[in-house]
């Protein structure tokens, strides 16, 4: 039997390694997760439902739910009601997230960067292209019967 390293492990230590180093940069942020969810917020701020961010990061509303509470306990975000949809509730940022966001933004540059210096922008093509394509591999088997035999 030969050992077989799942593709999914190398792109979590990946995520891990670069969150790490983007958690040192931003620690004086007073957060330490959740930072793209709330540029999103910010770059939508108030024209944003709870369900159609969900959707955005394919999320289910549960785990939607409890990191929209995590970034208003932490003073990010709050919620508002849609007056077009009483029903609804947009997200809006606070001024602590304005000020926080061109930071992170910025973290995200500094750290793009560094993660693909000596990568040729045409690897970078190739390698997004991969990453679409192991995605729609993925996706298209979720609706397919399983034929994979442990």
């Amino acid at each position: 039997m030969k050992i077989v390293e799942p593709i999914s492990r190398k792109l979590i230590r990946l995520g891990k390694l670069y969150l790490s180093e983007l958690e040192k940069v931003t620690n004086h942020l007073d957060i330490n997760q959740y930072y793209y969810v709330l540029t999103l917020i910010c770059y939508h701020d108030g024209k944003l439902t709870q369900t159609a961010l969900a959707d955005m990061l394919g999320k289910d509303k549960s785990a939607m739910v409890s990191i929209i509470d995590n970034l208003s306990e932490h003073g990010f975000v709050f919620r508002e009601v849609n007056p077009a949809d009483r029903r609804e509730h947009l997200l809006r940022v606070t001024e602590k997230a304005k000020e926080a966001v061109p930071e992170i933004v910025g973290a995200f540059e500094e750290m793009n960067n560094t993660m693909t210096q000596n990568i040729s922008a045409d690897d970078m093509a190739v390698f997004y292209n991969v990453l679409l394509q192991m995605q729609q591999n993925l996706n298209s088997i979720q609706t397919q019967p399983h034929n994979i035999t442990v």
